[in-house]
């Protein structure tokens, strides 16, 4: 008995995952979500968190890690694809500059422009899982024609050194700079992923239905 409302349990626990797809074109299968063909590709994200495009013929697809999955922005985990000419890219918080496009592979990330070159750079997964979606934004520095990004960065002429998570700590002393990083003790385990379709809602939305669903259970 124990064991049958176990498994009912977790049945009734488990995210309502969409079936995965196939695409055939031109002696080439892919299978996966959010497919695209193209005259002679065809490609598929990897996970129904993923999205694809296509671009002067070519398909692009991109899936997000695990830490943005299982923890969403507040304005939901939506990821893009951008393309400038002949360059494309695909994640999130995308910049198209000086010809050059380039995305950051989580919500988190920043992408910045400095003397031509287009930097992304992400929080690490475990500062993720840790603070969620509450995770401070990185911020950018520059030094001459020197980008960096992360946190509480410090820079001189010729050198920007930041810290790698937000409670890391950079000090400048004599032109030296040297930043230091206190390890997370965070044990981060999910049992099953997130609901596709929710994860995609802003945090309100969320938030509003399990308040009505709430309701209509007291009912």
């Amino acid at each position: 008995m124990l064991l049958t409302i176990l498994g009912i349990t977790l049945l009734a626990s488990t995210p309502s995952v969409p079936p995965v797809s196939c695409v055939y074109v031109n002696g080439k299968t892919a299978c996966g979500y959010s497919c695209q063909t193209s005259v002679d590709d065809a490609r598929c994200a990897s996970t129904p968190y993923g999205t694809c495009a296509m671009f002067q013929g070519q398909v692009y697809c991109f899936d997000p890690p695990p830490s943005a999955i299982h923890h969403p922005p507040d304005e939901g985990l939506r990821p893009e694809c951008k393309a400038v000419g002949t360059e494309a890219a695909c994640g999130f918080n995308c910049l198209v500059a000086k010809g050059k496009v380039a995305c950051a592979r989580t919500p988190y990330g920043v992408c910045r422009e400095h003397f031509g070159e287009l930097k992304c750079w992400d929080p690490s997964e475990t500062a993720i899982h840790e603070l969620g979606s509450e995770i401070p934004r990185p911020t950018c520095l520059t030094a001459s024609t020197v980008i960096e990004c992360g946190y509480d960065c410090k820079n001189n002429r010729t050198e920007v050194k930041c810290a790698a998570t937000p409670r890391g700590r950079c000090e400048k002393n004599d032109f030296r700079i040297d930043c230091f990083d206190p390890p997370s003790l965070l044990q981060c385990a999910h049992t099953q992923p997130p609901d596709p379709a929710e994860v995609r809602k802003p945090k309100y939305q969320r938030r509003e239905e399990k308040q009505a669903e709430a309701e209509r259970a007291a009912h």
